[in-house]
């Protein structure tokens, strides 16, 4: 894009910073810069130099694409089609899909042009294919993205913003993004992603200020070719305040009176234009940030275009537009608003009827679409303002652009009572066009706003149409469900009492499937059970498959999870068949089943099921979320398993890319147990303390983030010595009234209540808990697979059992063994047996390195040091020799006899009787527990 060559003043620091980082791009590395300033203090000025010098290296790819505005907010994907167009000119169409991988179709959401949307995937898929098609040429080349204007970004720009920043580990690609920050306000989504990146310590920010004075008059000279900028430069540093876009358009008033206000002071250099081209200007202000050309010719007639070439050239020699490949645009946004400011009436009317109806011509997409129902908007002809604006607003919401959904869907509110017959011209009644509005809105996090919508399109429901009423409930609950609100269940009853069995099946289904839901994932198991059963026989009455699919899946989930029937596997078989390539209920699947496997115990099976599911899931390209989602119980599987290096190597590379959502809950409080349980305590403690809000809010709906989050953090309670703390998370959720038991999540729990119970006992002053509540609940959990084993640890924790009792269990997590041969040693020791308490502890230190529990390794280390360190000090009677120190240190480091008379110059033999000795002196059976001693003694010494 051709710009006013104005030197870059007072930045040097700032293009530096870019400089080092593309360096290191080209090194092989990736870093993301988000660039932020006020209008015209020259973040794109910046952003031209830094990527000239790219450009000129003739290596290193530069993509660039910018957001932008309209009337009814951020026009969908415009940043991704720049992007996007950039890369199909430097790959060509063919190596651009190969790139984009099996998700290529996606694509066609931005360039219909490219590639056909599959309609058996789910939406919302294009921020993943989008920044896994710029990683993929970020490993093969060094790449520049560079996304401006974000103040005007769309959710779906947003995401993918946000998913690149996540994913360029391992590729050579430099992100630089830019927003003015004074259009982003305390509500403007941007920021709770930028708190996120920063958060996660992905992005750097610049902040780019005023110039100083100095700074000023350099600029003056230097734009003027003059040593100074003579009289008026006092004038100038007062007007311009700083802001390099003030600058030079104040240049050219110098020595004359300057403009009166801002629109006075962009409108300079268009107001020095012939009328010809001002009227060019106004052609394209009207069309929007960028105007094409092949938009002008057919809105215009391309004679009139072609009769306007010498009226071009002068604006775009003036600065005042530049040529922009095939298309027109105007040297600065602030001057485009400011230009459009000039329409007449008649004019405005005129030119956005013109390219209104030459954009409808074009392939239809969400920001086509969503361009139209904005210039009939700005022609002021209404009822085609409202038909386009609820057209684009359902193509919007089906692929899954919320905020722009959401802005349409208002101005179709707004243009409503406008309208003459709205509902004719609409095509849908009024409240039908609330309640949908009200869900996108939802999906824009708005759920006051959301809440109030669904209630006015409640009360506007005609009562002959119950029908529609029941599925506007079953809107409604989910939308007050998100709020907070427990309001949704009973709207979802009032649906069902609308919609009697055998009358209108396809609409109860749909009210089922969401009662079922609601009481499986709050752990009311027999109330899931009933009305997913309804929901299957109906679902398969009307022949509605997908539906019936997830029906059984849920009843499966209830009757595995909370009621320890395996008879549900049958009906998750089932859920499988029902789906066949229906990737939604199939992809559902594969998630509950491994799930119910897992807490089943079976943790290989659950392992394979989600593993076979992540593999369809990637070869079908159906987002990274989804398989995410399927590798996040895999995850869950190895740390069962006890392949905790695995399991904790995905959540350290996944959990980052994860932003804030209710999958990124799950996630981030299993590693943060995993964290924990590895002895990194401190490094669990910053997850909880980045994550309890997220917890706190999905766990009021979610039994199984209620249940598992109050025990890792009642297990981090009792790491800071703090049983109080802990029992009361527990006793919060173990005994709150409401549900059923959940024993699939519960169990454990109870393990971490002995604890912390014992602990308590031993506090002097404390008074010593009741344990009769948690013994009620004990009982209330024997349905489930692992009771016996955690009963076990329940009363060997009380020191109502023996340890020896939970390990005689061969069943249940990988981390229990260690864990219980810990607290056997710890139990051995205080009772005086030594002998027999480094035995037990020298195998939980070889049982936790084995799986990499740091947490319990330590403190038996800890333990036997404190045992055999008199073993091992000088001046006891069986203190060992130097020599035998030496060869303790070899046993230490793994080495075998032969390697040890290697290394010492000595024979087999005799590095045999030196470890003998040193077993004896030591009072230890085997070489493990010598060598467990060697290094504990190390530490400590």
């Amino acid at each position: 894009m051709s710009r006013v060559r104005a030197p870059l003043v007072g930045r040097a620091g700032e293009l530096g910073m870019l400089r080092d980082a593309l360096a290191d791009v080209r090194s092989g590395g990736s870093r993301t810069y988000v660039v932020a300033g006020e209008a015209g203090i020259g973040k794109t000025r910046l952003l031209d130099e830094l990527t000239q010098s790219v450009r000129d290296d003739g290596e290193t790819l530069v993509v660039r694409g910018g957001c932008a505005g309209s009337g009814s907010g951020p026009i969908p994907y415009a940043a991704l089609e720049g992007l996007l167009r950039d890369v199909v000119d430097a790959l060509g169409v063919e190596q651009t899909l190969a790139t984009a991988g099996p998700g290529a179709d996606a694509l066609g959401l931005i360039a219909p042009r490219l590639i056909d949307v599959r309609a058996d995937v789910m939406p919302g898929r294009l921020p993943d294919v989008v920044a896994g098609l710029l990683v993929e040429i970020a490993r093969t080349r060094p790449l520049v993205v560079v996304v401006e204007d974000l103040h005007w970004s769309d959710d779906t720009t947003r995401a993918a913003v946000d998913r690149l920043a996540r994913t360029a580990a391992g590729s050579s690609l430099l992100l630089v993004a830019t927003y003015r920050s004074d259009d982003v306000g305390r509500g403007h989504p941007l920021r709770a992603l930028l708190a996120e990146l920063e958060r996660s310590r992905l992005v750097t920010r610049i902040d780019l200020r005023r110039l100083d004075e100095g700074e000023v008059a350099q600029l003056a000279s230097a734009l003027l070719d003059a040593d100074d900028a003579g009289l008026g430069l006092a004038d100038l540093i007062e007007r311009s305040d700083g802001v390099p876009f003030y600058v030079e358009e104040l240049l050219g008033s110098l020595g004359s009176s300057l403009p009166e206000s801002l629109r006075d002071l962009l409108l300079l250099r268009y107001r020095r234009l012939t009328p010809a081209a001002q009227e060019f200007c106004r052609w394209v202000a009207a069309a929007g940030q960028r105007a094409p050309y092949d938009l002008l010719a057919d809105a215009l007639g391309a004679d009139a275009l072609a009769a306007t070439e010498g009226a071009a050239r002068e604006a775009v020699e003036a600065s005042v537009l530049v040529g922009d490949g095939d298309a027109y645009a105007f040297r600065h946004a602030l001057v485009q608003e400011a230009v459009v400011t000039e329409l007449l009436p008649g004019e405005r009317r005129r030119l956005h009827s013109d390219y209104a109806a030459a954009l409808a011509t074009y392939p239809s997409t969400v920001s086509r679409l969503s361009e139209i129902a904005d210039h009939w908007w700005g022609a002021r002809v209404l009822d085609r303002a409202l038909e386009t604006a609820v057209t684009a607003f359902g193509a919007a919401g089906a692929a899954g652009a919320w905020v722009t959904a959401a802005e349409l869907g208002e101005r179709a509110l707004e243009v409503w009572p406008m309208v003459p017959d709205a509902e004719a011209v609409a095509g849908l009644p009024h409240h039908t066009l609330l309640i949908r509005v009200a869900d996108a809105v939802r999906a824009t996090t708005r759920l006051d706003r959301a809440v109030a919508l669904s209630r006015q399109a409640l009360d506007e429901w005609p009562e002959d149409d119950p029908y529609g009423l029941a599925l506007a409930l079953d809107e409604a609950a989910v939308i007050t469900a998100q709020s907070g609100s427990e309001e949704g269940r009973v709207l979802l009853e009032r649906g069902l009492a609308l919609v009697p069995p055998g009358e209108r099946d396809d609409v109860r289904v749909a009210l089922l499937v969401s009662k079922a839901r609601d009481a499986m994932i709050d752990g009311r198991a027999d109330e899931a059970i009933v009305y997913a059963t309804e929901c299957y026989e109906t679902a398969m009455v009307v022949g509605a498959s997908a539906q019936a699919s997830l029906a059984l899946n849920m009843r499966g989930v209830s009757r595995v999870v909370d009621q320890g029937d395996e008879g549900g596997f049958d009906d998750l078989e089932r859920a499988r068949e029902l789906a066949a390539d229906d990737w939604m209920p199939l992809g559902r699947y594969f998630t509950n089943a491994s799930h119910c496997y897992f807490v089943r115990g079976q943790y290989a099976r659950a392992l394979a099921v989600a593993g076979e599911g992540a593999r369809r899931s990637h070869a079908l390209g159906a987002g990274w979320g989804s398989a995410a989602m399927l590798e996040g119980n895999m995850a869950e599987s190895l740390i069962a398993l006890g392949e905790w290096d695995r399991a904790a190597a995905w959540y350290a590379r996944s959990v980052p890319l994860v932003s804030s959502s209710i999958f990124s809950v799950y996630l981030r409080e299993r590693w943060a147990w995993l964290l924990m349980w590895r002895g990194d305590v401190d490094a669990a403690e910053a997850v909880v303390r980045t994550s309890s809000d997220d917890w706190a809010r999905v766990g009021r709906l979610e039994a199984q983030v209620r249940t598992r989050v109050a025990e890792t953090m009642a297990d981090l309670a009792l790491l800071r010595d703090e049983p109080d703390v802990a029992l009361r998370l527990l006793s919060d959720v173990l005994l709150a009234p409401g549900p059923p038991r959940d024993p699939a999540y519960e169990l454990s729990m109870l393990g971490v209540v002995g604890r912390a119970v014992a602990a308590l006992r031993r506090t002097p002053g404390a008074e010593a808990p009741d344990v009769t509540p948690y013994r009620a609940v004990l009982a209330e959990c024997a349905s489930a697979t692992d009771f016996e084993l955690w009963s076990a640890v329940f009363a060997a924790e009380l020191g109502e059992g023996p340890w020896s009792a939970v390990l005689g269990i061969d069943r249940g997590p990988a981390h229990v063994r260690p864990y219980a041969l810990l607290r056997e040693g710890e139990a051995l020791l205080d009772a005086g047996d030594r002998a027999t308490a480094r035995e037990r502890l020298a195998e939980a230190v070889a049982a936790a390195r084995a799986i990499s529990c740091g947490l319990v390794a330590g403190q038996a280390e800890a333990m036997l040091a404190s045992i055999g360190a008199r073993s091992t000090r000088r001046g006891d009677g069986d203190e060992l020799t130097d020599r035998e120190r030496q060869v303790l240190d070899l046993v230490a480091d793994g080495l075998t006899n032969g390697q040890i008379a290697e290394r010492l110059f000595i024979s087999p033999k005799t590095a045999s009787v030196h470890v003998s000795a040193i077993l004896r002196k030591l009072g230890v059976a085997s070489r493990t527990e010598a060598a467990v001693i060697a290094r504990a003694g190390a530490r400590d010494g």
